[in-house]
Formats: structure tokens, sequence, C-alpha cells
């Protein structure tokens, strides 16, 4: 048998972390400000999933 040859690892570079907030906020709702997440305060959000031309409304009909 021919004798083996080592293997050596390319070395990976690990990027660094970005940060994901400059700073944090000091409550739930300053962070989503900061984020823009919003929960929506009427029925606006469902009006994809009764839209027969909408991806939503055919997800419905087949996963609901």
């Amino acid at each position: 048998m021919a004798p083996r040859k080592s293997k050596t690892a390319a070395p990976a570079s690990t990027p660094q972390p970005q940060p994901l907030l400059a700073a944090q906020p000091q409550s739930a709702q300053a962070a989503a400000v900061q984020k823009g997440l919003f929960l929506y305060t009427d029925d606006s959000w469902s009006q994809d999933y009764f839209n027969k031309n909408d991806l939503h409304f055919i997800e419905r009909e087949l996963f609901g």
C-alpha cells in the first residue's frame, strides 16, 4: 500500500460579525420602530389571502 498523504485543511477565515443594532433600544417599542416591525391595527394584512391573483391566496387554498 502507498503511504497516505496527510490532509491539511485550508485555514478558514471567519467573517467578523456585523453589529445588529447601533445602540440597544431601551424598550420593545423603540426596537420595533428601529427595525420597522409593526403589527397591523386593521384587516389590511389579510387582503392578500383573499386576492385570487396573489400567492398568499394559493397558499391558503393549498395548505389551509
